[in-house]
């Protein structure tokens, strides 16, 4: 089945294409008006891919601009997409889940995901790690309000509550791990917590 993958590379902190680089998937980048590095490995590989990875640079700034010119392209390719494909969104971002159910609904094979490993075909384990469990735990006792807005703000925070029993690799485990759980969304550079809701 041939696929489309679309990243929001605003939202997603690092991006191996070694796991997609395969025959079957077009890969479109969604980049932010301000992004101007995007590092060498990257643009490495991207360059043995060929036509099949295509670079669309936002023109204006806003809230949520990126993420209308992500939907505007899932409308496009929905539209004249064959049954035999499926259309992927590499995001942290939630909102785009009820487009994307309406798209299903329609008959065109969407998802969402927050990181590659979550990929059928992936030869990588989603990150995981034994403290994840204990970090939510002490997030949910936190008010809402008073939770990490940030993932930096989140680092050090699981960083403090760790202390040296875990390395920033493991740490960064945790963090994607809750967003793949969907225990955390990332909307703007903000993050949102989806977890006891008598604490939302």
């Amino acid at each position: 089945m041939k696929r489309v993958i679309l990243i929001d590379f605003e939202n997603i902190q690092k991006l191996d294409l070694e796991p997609i680089d395969t025959p079957d998937t077009d890969i479109v980048v969604f980049v932010g008006k301000s992004q101007n590095k995007i590092p060498f490995h990257l643009v490495e590989k991207a360059q043995t891919m060929g036509n099949r990875i295509k670079w669309l640079k936002i023109a204006g700034d806003g809230k949520n601009n990126l993420d209308f010119h992500i939907a505007f392209e899932l409308g496009r390719l929905s539209e004249r997409s064959q049954k035999d494909i499926a259309l992927i969104v590499l995001s942290k971002d939630s909102g785009y889940d009820s487009l994307i159910k309406y798209i299903n609904d329609a008959g065109v094979q969407t998802k969402r995901i927050a990181n590659l490993a979550e990929l059928s075909d992936s030869k990588k384990l989603p990150p995981s790690s034994k403290f994840t469990d204990y970090i939510v735990a002490n997030l949910n006792k936190i008010d809402n309000q008073k939770r990490p807005r940030t993932r930096g703000t989140l680092k050090k925070h699981v960083e403090s509550l760790l202390r040296d029993k875990a390395s920033t690799g493991e740490i960064d485990a945790i963090i994607e791990e809750m967003f793949i759980k969907g225990l955390l969304t990332l909307t703007n550079n903000r993050l949102k917590y989806i977890l006891d809701a008598q604490n939302q």
